[in-house]
């Protein structure tokens, strides 16, 4: 194309650029350009479409009217046998079928109803179904459901065609189609004895020829999928094999070794069917370099960091179990063991090389630098915890002084609905607890599968809030008491000491409670509409019938998250200490 001429601010034009700085720009071919095909000679057009498959043919028929008024001819179905004579043991085309019609049934992988891909040949009853179209648009029914046909000829498989439905609730019940039926109903309508006798014996040697190449199409596209996969199945065989040599060449055998190949084979890039070329190997190399990284971090983790962890778990019982005062720090809860393992001295430590040799005495450098670890751990807690209460305040509201210490910080925990103010909140036992299932309903990521391998070796899981709000009850109980729930510390209410009782469960006003038992009864009777029946029935008997708590703590002892025991643990505990 001709360069247009532009002009600068003055109006003086451009000047030309030389032809040594442009680039030839090149031509894009024109589309359509097979259009012209259908007008190339007879001749060579029969001979190009005896090199093709019958599928190729279909689709070339579907291109334009040319081609459709071309292929679809009956004078021209020698094209469609030369193309069926290159697919080898393929039955002959059945006499109630075009050459186009047998080539859609047998190749086109479409529906012939939802046009959908569907492989399901009824070869039978000349249909392709996906899944869902044959289980509601064929119209099957039982051979027995025919009265009139049964009178004529008991044996009605003789008769019609018939497909074995094969679904567990049917039975392999034998099936007929109903149009079949139909036909045959009309034909004998109002013909004699004989003249019925007649059409059954032709209709017999229609169907057995119909069962005949059905038979023989089922067989072949049984050998044909047979030969398919056994290409795949070789084509992914060999694919393993070179994965699993360079694996090994890199230094992956040891995690070959302990995950076996079995488990290792199962990842959808060494499993793949598609021959390796040098385009796919350049991509899957570092996808799988990835993988057998993770599967080195798992089998690192479950043979050499678990068994160190124990070792911590031991230290760390030992430490709770020396006296209560804890120097050059103001925690009043100690971290679990769970998230003790995940402290930076600590995990460094668990994670040295192999040819380290970790004891208890090992993590004693760590155990120097416990108490700022355990600050900050702490005051990572008390922020999520202020972030749940906050974020249940009325509107308008603004406590006054330390929330940790209101007595409108109330918590309640969404696994077990009880109610924990702060202190108890942070030593609450469900905050360890890990994601429960069966292996066949988790899909976990490669980093739950670290946490979870962590959680069975230390019995827990770090800590987590897993709390909602109940501010709003509390600033309700505190000011039935006459106080102001934005002053009143727990303190400040226990000292007030103002009895409660419940209309509902004591109306005659004789069994009193302490104001923090009422204020988990009145929790009791707002919450009863939405726990379910066995957490209702189990905080009804602990509300009401006033048994003892499950878990104690000792008070000598360093408290911990996690740290309660049942009444027999702890009278054991008592004896030893």
């Amino acid at each position: 194309m001709k360069r247009p001429k532009h002009e600068d601010a003055q109006g003086s034009e451009s000047l030309p650029v030389e032809a040594q700085h442009t680039k030839p720009v090149r031509s894009r071919a024109r589309k359509g350009g097979l259009s012209l095909l259908p007008t190339i000679s007879l001749d060579v057009l029969f001979e190009i479409f005896g090199f093709l498959k019958p599928l190729d043919l279909l689709s070339l028929a579907r291109t334009s009217k040319a081609f459709r008024n071309l292929l679809m001819r009956k004078s021209n179905a020698f094209i469609w046998r030369a193309s069926r004579s290159l697919i080898p043991n393929l039955p002959e085309c059945p006499s109630d079928l075009s050459e186009p019609q047998y080539a859609c049934l047998a190749f086109d992988p479409h529906c012939h109803n939802c046009r959908g891909i569907g492989f399901n040949i009824i070869w039978q009853f000349r249909v392709k179904y996906c899944g869902p179209c044959l289980r509601i648009h064929t119209n099957m029914e039982p051979a027995y459901s025919k009265p009139v046909i049964t009178r004529l000829c008991p044996n009605l498989t003789e008769l019609l065609p018939t497909y074995i439905f094969r679904d567990l609730r049917l039975r392999f019940t034998e099936m007929i189609q109903t149009s079949q039926y139909e036909t045959l109903s009309l034909r004998l309508n109002g013909l004699d004895c004989a003249e019925q006798t007649l059409v059954i014996e032709e209709t017999k040697k229609a169907v057995r020829a119909i069962r005949e190449h059905a038979d023989a199409c089922k067989a072949w596209l049984s050998g044909v999928n047979r030969a398919r996969s056994d290409e795949l199945h070789q084509i992914r065989e060999g694919r393993k094999r070179v994965i699993k040599e360079w694996l090994e060449t890199e230094g992956w055998k040891p995690e070959i070794d302990y995950h076996t190949w079995w488990k290792i084979s199962k990842h959808r890039a060494i499993k793949d069917s598609r021959p390796l070329t040098a385009r796919i190997w350049s991509r899957v190399r570092p996808i799988l370099t990835e993988y057998m990284s993770e599967m080195r971090t798992i089998r690192m983790e479950e043979t050499l960091y678990n068994s160190r962890r124990r070792v911590l778990l031991q230290a760390w019982i030992d430490f709770l179990g020396e006296p209560a005062s804890f120097p050059n720090t103001d925690v009043d809860v100690l971290p679990h063991v769970a998230d003790v393992a995940r402290f930076k001295p600590f995990d460094d430590i668990i994670r040295s090389p192999p040819h380290v040799v970790v004891e208890r005495d090992t993590f004693l450098p760590a155990f120097v630098a416990l108490p700022n670890l355990v600050r900050n751990w702490r005051r990572q807690v008390d922020q999520q915890l202020a972030a749940i209460i906050t974020n249940g305040y009325p509107k308008e509201y603004a406590p006054a002084g330390d929330i940790r210490q209101l007595a409108t910080s109330v918590f309640v925990c969404n696994a077990c609905e009880q109610l924990f103010f702060w202190i108890d909140a942070v030593a609450h036992n469900c905050s360890l607890d890990f994601p429960r299932g069966s292996s066949k309903e988790r899909n976990d990521s490669f980093k739950e599968q670290v946490a979870r391998i962590a959680y069975y070796s230390l019995g827990s899981s770090p800590w987590s809030p897993k709390f909602r709000s109940s501010t709003v009850l509390a600033i309700h109980v505190i000011r039935s008491c006459c106080q102001d729930p934005r002053i009143a510390t727990l303190t400040h209410m226990d000292n007030t000491s103002t009895p409660f009782y419940c209309f509902a469960c004591h109306p005659d006003g004789k069994t009193v409670m302490h104001w923090r038992k009422g204020l988990e009864h009145n929790h009791f009777h707002n919450s009863q509409d939405q726990v379910s029946d066995s957490s209702k029935s189990r905080l009804q008997s602990q509300l009401l019938s006033g048994r003892p708590p499950r878990t104690y703590r000792c008070l000598l002892c360093r408290r911990s998250v996690g740290a309660g025991r049942l009444l027999r643990s702890m009278t054991c505990h008592i004896e030893e200490q």
